[in-house]
């Protein structure tokens, strides 16, 4: 911590200065720049300030700290800062979400009155903290020819993440997610293509290829004696397609998979309010005994009337939710109202984003069916899945 050379803190309540002054000054030997409000901290920086680290009231005047969080960015700087505020906690995240989507990927908070506990949390959390987690690959950014390429060469293969049964605590299936094996970047995740892919208009195909390869790996399982179901991920887009239901059905049949061991998940951002072609669709799977899941439940923009019309047999918990779930009232009521809404309207449910023991235990006491996370498993190389569930305990299994 001794490595810090300035603090810029933002508080209006001059005892409160006072305090964090003091408690800083022992904490690291960083000069503490203070400003009473947001218009004289941006004044500070305007004229050469570079903090490490800014502390910022939310409650001020002239200049709030939500305004100074939007005027920051309008900067272009990136820096470590913790808010501080005395307001409720569904406030104080919604300003950090706001940061968030700004592009402020590093905001904390702490609540007043400010303490030495709090501020040596803040201080280690802030400054061992990376800057940015998602520039890996060194902002690798494919080409379409290289993506036409990797298509075209089979480079494109699902890995299967485990589903947990909550009553035997056993693996009972998995979901496949689509990695590219790329010659030289290695093993990509959607991150890296798929935005690109998806403008280039081979969404239906990537569907395509990693569902015949999902439902090869799934025969293979039941082949050695494992009846395992697979999840596979479709879009709307691909469920439109007037021979989807046809060309699903002959695959099934070509590669001998029974249709009951297939579930197709549909992210709820993605379901639309005109669901004619959906219903016609997903109505044929459902008569051949495909399983049909609402991926995401919660963050789109869906019905609940849609999702009644619509005849799913799945409700899948986004991870955001499981991963508040301990911390926030807010998450833990959505969670407990998706699983009321599943149990009452006979749908499986599935909580995604698994990774403590403590989100596990509360979510089977809740009735939550299916477990996945990396608290079971991380994605995993089919030869990789195979040597999990042929080893398979009760006992869970970490994968980081």
């Amino acid at each position: 911590m001794n490595d810090l050379n300035n603090i810029l803190v933002i508080e209006d309540d001059q005892f409160q200065q006072q305090i964090m002054t003091k408690l800083l000054s022992r904490l690291t030997s960083a000069n503490i720049v203070l400003a009473d409000n947001g218009i004289e901290a941006l004044g500070k920086l305007d004229k050469g300030l570079m903090p490490e680290l800014i502390l910022c009231d939310l409650n001020m005047p002239h200049m709030d700290g939500v305004e100074f969080l939007r005027c920051l960015t309008e900067r272009n700087i990136q820096c470590p800062i913790t808010l501080i505020s005395a307001a409720d906690k569904d406030v104080v995240n919604s300003v950090i979400k706001m940061a968030n989507s700004y592009g402020l990927s590093r905001v904390t908070d702490i609540s007043k009155p400010v303490t030495a506990k709090q501020l040596i949390a803040t201080l280690n959390q802030q400054m061992l903290a990376p800057i940015n987690p998602k520039k890996g690959k060194q902002h690798y950014q494919p080409t379409e020819q290289e993506i036409y390429q990797g298509l075209k060469n089979g480079e494109f293969v699902p890995y299967f993440q485990p589903h947990l049964d909550t009553k035997t605590d056993k693996i009972t299936g998995a979901e496949a997610l689509v990695r590219w094996h790329h010659p030289t970047q290695g093993v990509l995740s959607p991150y890296y293509f798929l935005d690109t892919l998806m403008k280039m208009g081979f969404s239906s195909i990537l569907t395509e290829v990693i569902i015949k390869q999902s439902i090869l790996a799934c025969r293979s399982w039941h082949q050695s004696g494992f009846n395992f179901h697979i999840s596979v991920n479709v879009s709307q887009s691909d469920l439109d397609k007037q021979d989807f239901a046809d060309n699903l059905l002959r695959l099934l049949h070509k590669y001998g998979l029974q249709s009951k061991y297939l579930t197709l998940e549909i992210t709820e951002t993605e379901l639309s309010s005109n669901i004619g072609k959906l219903l016609n669709t997903v109505s044929r799977l459902r008569l051949n005994d495909i399983k049909i899941s609402i991926d995401d439940f919660g963050t789109g923009h869906s019905s609940l009337k849609q999702l009644i019309d619509t005849p799913f047999s799945e409700l899948k918990i986004d991870q955001s939710f499981t991963k508040n779930m301990l911390t926030s009232s807010k998450h833990m009521a959505a969670v407990k109202f998706s699983l009321m809404l599943a149990k009452q309207l006979g749908l499986k449910s599935v909580a995604e984003g698994v990774e403590t023991i403590e989100q596990k235990k509360l979510l089977k006491e809740l009735g939550c069916d299916i477990l996945q996370g990396y608290l079971i498993s991380k994605p995993l190389a089919e030869t990789d899945f195979i040597k999990l569930f042929k080893n398979d305990t009760t006992e869970p299994l970490l994968h980081h």
